[in-house]
């Protein structure tokens, strides 16, 4: 029994110790687990906390651009007040002459300098500062859509971002379906730019909607004898307004300071494919021959085509007092207007609904006009020409404003930072006035009420029925085929009688009626005219 009693003693002891070293390792195995589940919740804890900062971070990133953009608007504000309140101080007399010092940029070769009734030298306002590789297309042929190439290749040559470059190399392509038919190939859609200056709000087919970064138009709405109809057939991705632009070779500051013996001049065609604009030169035409006190030009200045630079055409503006534009018909966007603003002449325009960067503003920049109304137009006429010191204030703006935010070198600014934008996608650009941005801005229109609310949902449609007369007080009548022709046959007379450089014998009915005044012959004589300077462009 004694044995028995001790093995069994031993096989109790051999159990409490294998049940204590089991309890042992188990609750070892507990705080394992204890404390590995206690360091994932820290970790998982901090993830979090770590993207709230993030979250965090990331909107004061967004608060911060708007501020900077919000900043940028309120300094061009106050600049455009500045100017205000300055002019009147610094009105002075007509200079006899260009003023040599003045002439003299003090910026570099961006800066373009002017004497009216003050002298001042304006630099463009440039927002894009990236150094770009940037690759512009050839075209067909130099004449092929040459006054837009010509603006864009003075743009494209003059921007102190942009570094020419071979098409593979290319941050950016630039490609102009007027000047070039076949789009160029292997160019992924992140880069190619498309700039149609075509007219009609219509795309280019060759251009795929899925083809490109983004796509800009001139004729971005569509018209129907100068009524808004709405803004035309479009691609639904990135497809955004543009417009034309002031080039330097449209500028000559010797010529800013000459005399100005024409009260009213206004180059458009009188065509019946142009209702709108022969309708105009009409206006001006009974407005001469009804006020014989005031001398004036009322269509084409000479029959140069539009594949140059005009001596005659760009002269008589800077002798004009005022210059009166009109846009196409059934598209919009206008060389004239750009071209007029150029010759420090206050500027007359029709509306203008398609959005521009830093719009012109009437009453400020320019005068707007409804393109239906004569005896408004008249009344505005009169009104300018009765007080010339207003008149001289508002362009000397004008011509200021152009110089500074829509030169070539301006666009393609504005061409480059609105590809920037979208390429970036919309995130850490502090730009403003881009396309995205303007696209259906009201603000960024140049009208007079009633105003066209672009960005209303019923004006965005294909077509609206143009017998709303949308932005238009009245209904004109049309020109008869008879009053066409009476106004070319006056044209051609008075081009006639300037290609001898001097009066000649016309007809009794056309002896004034064109152009009004009996000291009109004297001011037909451009013996004065001074050679129009040109900025050479780099070749192809």
């Amino acid at each position: 029994m004694g044995v028995v009693r001790r093995v069994g003693i031993t096989l109790v002891g051999v159990l409490a110790c294998a049940v204590t070293v089991t309890h042992l390792a188990y609750r070892q195995s507990l705080s394992g687990r204890t404390s590995v589940g206690v360091r994932f919740n820290e970790q998982l804890r901090e993830a979090n906390e770590q993207r709230s900062r993030a979250d965090r971070a990331e909107e004061l990133a967004q608060e911060a651009l708007q501020l900077v953009k919000q900043l940028r608007k309120q300094k061009e504000a106050a600049e455009a007040e500045l100017h205000k309140a300055r002019a009147p101080a610094r009105v002075r007399p007509p200079s006899p002459g260009p003023r040599r010092r003045a002439e003299t940029p003090p910026d570099g070769n961006l800066t373009l300098c002017f004497s009216l009734e003050v002298s001042e030298c304006v630099a463009p306002e440039l927002q894009f500062r990236t150094p770009t590789r940037v690759h512009l297309v050839k075209p067909d042929s130099p004449q092929s859509g040459w006054r837009f190439q010509h603006l864009v290749r003075m743009g494209f040559s003059t921007h102190p971002a942009i570094i020419p470059s071979p098409l593979v190399e290319a941050d950016f392509v630039l490609y102009m379906p007027v000047s070039t038919r076949e789009p160029p190939t292997g160019v992924p859609a992140t880069k190619l730019v498309v700039l149609d200056e075509g007219d009609g709000a219509g795309v280019y087919g060759k251009v795929k909607e899925h083809a490109y970064l983004v796509y800009l138009k001139r004729s971005w709405v569509t018209k129907r004898d100068g009524v808004y109809t709405g803004t035309g057939r479009r691609y639904k991705r990135h497809y955004y307004p543009m417009a034309y632009s002031v080039s330097d070779s449209y500028f000559d500051s010797k010529s800013t300071t000459v005399r100005r013996p024409l009260d009213v001049v206004c180059s458009n065609r009188p065509t019946d494919r142009q209702p709108t604009r022969a309708r105009v030169v009409k206006w001006i035409a009974d407005f001469l021959d009804k006020h014989e006190n005031y001398e004036g030009i009322a269509g084409e200045v000479n029959a140069a085509g539009r594949k140059e630079i005009n001596k005659a055409y760009f002269a008589a503006m800077r002798e004009a007092k005022i210059v009166v534009t009109c846009n196409p018909s059934h598209w919009e966007g206008d060389f004239r207007t750009f071209e007029a603003l150029a010759s420090g002449a206050l500027v007359f325009v029709d509306e203008m609904y398609v959005p521009h960067p830093h719009p012109f503003v009437h009453e400020k920049h320019l005068i707007v006009y409804d393109n239906s109304d004569p005896d408004d137009f008249e009344r505005k006429l009169l009104y300018y020409l009765e007080r010339p010191r207003e008149a001289r204030s508002i362009a000397i703006n004008g011509l200021r404003h152009a110089l500074k935010y829509h030169r070539a070198v301006s666009r393609m600014d504005y061409i480059l930072r609105s590809a920037h934008e979208i390429a970036s996608g919309g995130h850490g650009t502090p730009y403003t006035f881009t396309a995205s941005q303007i696209k259906f801005d009201v603000n960024a229109t140049t009208q007079v009420p009633p105003v066209v609310d672009i960005a209303h949902p019923s004006m965005n449609l294909q077509h609206i029925d143009w017998k709303l007369n949308v932005g238009r007080t009245k209904v004109p009548p049309p020109l008869s085929q008879g009053d066409l022709e009476d106004l070319v046959l006056r044209n051609r007379e008075t081009r006639r009688r300037r290609r001898l450089g001097g009066p000649a014998a016309a007809s009794p009915q056309h002896d004034r009626g064109l152009h009004g005044g009996r000291r009109h012959r004297r001011a037909l004589l451009f013996s004065r005219r001074r050679p129009l300077s040109f900025r050479a462009l780099p070749p192809w």
